[in-house]
């Protein structure tokens, strides 16, 4: 084979994989997130924002405790992971995450129950773009944005927001890399775009969205430590590994975990991060249906 069809025989497998990121079975998993109290972060999403707690665990050997948190089983719901760490009960959140979208139809409700089990209201319910929303605050700092909705949502945690340098090259990353749809995209005065809501399935109201927001100046806050991750589920994570590879090359972002097969919950995942330094796991579809992560 000369160099001429090497080439071409590279770019069509480079195409296949990208094609098959399209094609690929996937979903939001869970997030991940520090917390300085476990008992006091369960006591305020379960009490004050209705969740129910799934399963409740303590890791020796990785130092530290965690509990998995929704509003429904972890096959079909997207989750709240919490770690408590043993070695230091301070959690620096700092000013690119943003916070976490809950659907509800009755925000003014969904307020006074927060507010009553420890929650701090930093924006009482308020009609914004003919949405009432409201936003509260945990004893960590992490934001819930309450989302007002005349139908119940088929998944209350409906939003994860994040702030991005550029967004234009986000928004094609996360296409590529992770085969996500733009649902909806918001432009200012100027036509620049300032947030970009993402995610799978036909539209937005289906599933949980990563929406992304130009950071508008905020500075980049390296020490972050409070958001940790977001799993995605895949039905390959050799051909995620291969994609983002290639995504990477042209966008920014770095391997962080190669496929592996994860010894102590029997789970095979990857990871990566985007241009900005947040991270993703792609979890197997069926290892992560037999509960063990």
């Amino acid at each position: 084979m000369n160099v001429m069809e090497t080439s071409f025989a590279a770019r069509n497998l480079n195409e296949n994989v990208l094609e098959w990121v399209r094609k690929d079975h996937r979903r939001f998993l869970r997030a991940v997130i520090h917390v300085s109290d476990l008992n006091n972060s369960i006591k305020t999403y379960t009490q004050g924002f209705g969740m129910k707690l799934l399963k409740r665990r303590k890791f020796i050997d990785r130092g530290y405790e965690d509990a998995l948190v929704g509003f429904g089983p972890e096959n079909t719901h997207f989750l709240l992971e919490l770690r408590e760490r043993d070695e230091s009960n301070n959690v620096f959140i700092g000013t690119e995450f943003g916070y976490f979208g809950i659907s509800t139809q009755d925000a003014y409700k969904s307020v006074e129950q927060a507010r009553s089990n420890g929650a701090l209201v930093i924006q009482e319910p308020q009609k914004v773009n003919e949405t009432i929303i409201a936003m509260v605050q945990d004893h960590d700092g992490y934001q819930f944005k309450f989302i007002q909705c005349l139908s119940a949502a088929i998944d209350p945690i409906s939003q994860i927001m994040l702030r991005v340098q550029d967004l234009n090259i986000s928004v094609n990353f996360y296409s590529k890399a992770l085969g996500m749809k733009l649902f909806k995209r918001q432009n200012n005065s100027q036509g620049q775009l300032i947030s970009g809501t993402m995610g799978y399935g036909t539209n937005e109201s289906e599933t949980t969205v990563l929406k992304l927001e130009t950071r508008n100046n905020i500075s980049r806050d390296d020490g972050r430590d409070g958001y940790s991750m977001l799993y995605i589920s895949t039905d390959n994570v050799n051909k995620s590994a291969e994609a983002a590879k290639l995504v990477i090359k042209e966008l920014g972002g770095n391997i962080i975990l190669d496929p592996i097969l994860e010894p102590t919950t029997n789970v095979k995942m990857t990871g990566f991060s985007d241009p900005d330094g947040w991270r993703m796991i792609l979890v197997d579809n069926k290892d992560y249906q037999r509960g063990t992560l």
